[in-house]
């Protein structure tokens, strides 16, 4: 199937609710979740992060940064007030060639909550994509908060050995994403690498489906496959994180983040 961009998505849909009367209009939310269905992502370029103390060192893809960034607080427990299913993510930040660790980098780290909000922006179009669309656009532009709250937000410094390691949640999921985490590296000030990291659909259903509060909107009906971003995305290495499910304690993962050379 031909890859859907994001523009093109837009664009069509919002024609389609022009030219529709009342009835298309109140129901644009379930109209919408069924144009979504029909994007396809080139699911083949996704592959796992290198495990830290593995032997394997790649250069991360980039992905969009997205609208929702917000330079975070330096702390290495995010959540704040938000419940969910702990998750302790390892991160090393290394130079690829030679797999040298970085010291000293800036790691940025955000996600959604349980129930699919961003702290900082309005968390009643969770899920109301016709609502998430008309605020956020085409999802490539960065939008100023509209709220003092941070939660799930943080930054970290590498040590020596480029190791940072967050305690957060599992994100949830929210309209039209595949459950996934924003992450960025800084190094003197600069930009080196936004991208996103994405988990198996499996360990998403199985956390949606039996963990408070992410029961109260059930399994995401979007994955890789029929995620916007990664039907823009050429490749995505490095991007799935597989961690095992932990039934009485933190699901715990480890990546390693390859940056290019300064």
């Amino acid at each position: 199937m031909k890859k859907t961009t994001r523009r093109n998505f837009i664009l069509g849909s919002v024609g389609v609710f022009g030219l529709g009367g009342a009835g298309l209009w109140f129901g644009k939310n379930s109209i919408l979740r069924f144009l979504i269905s029909f994007v396809s992502a080139d699911t083949s370029a996704l592959t796992e992060a290198p495990a830290i103390g593995g032997p394997d060192c790649v250069l991360t893809a980039s992905q969009t940064e997205g609208p929702f960034f917000i330079a975070s607080p330096m702390r290495a427990d995010i959540r704040e007030d938000r419940e969910g299913k702990e998750l302790k993510l390892r991160m090393q930040v290394v130079d690829p060639e030679g797999c040298v660790p970085v010291a000293g980098a800036v790691v940025e780290l955000w996600h959604c909550d349980a129930e699919g909000r961003y702290s900082g922006y309005p968390e009643e179009l969770a899920h109301d994509p016709f609502g998430s669309l008309m605020f956020a656009g085409t999802g490539s532009d960065h939008i100023k908060p509209v709220t003092d709250k941070r939660y799930l937000r943080g930054a970290q410094k590498t040590d020596a050995e480029g190791n940072v390691e967050f305690t957060t949640i599992f994100p949830g999921w929210y309209e039209p994403r595949s459950p996934h985490i924003h992450f960025k590296i800084l190094t003197d000030d600069r930009s080196r690498l936004a991208s996103q990291f994405y988990f198996d659909p499996e360990l998403c259903k199985k956390v949606f489906t039996s963990q408070q509060p992410y029961t109260k909107y059930g399994d995401s009906p979007y994955n890789p496959s029929n995620d916007i971003v990664m039907s823009e995305t050429p490749e995505a290495k490095g991007l799935m994180l597989r961690p095992k499910w932990n039934e009485n304690g933190p699901i715990e993962v480890s990546a390693r983040i390859g940056i290019k050379k300064v």
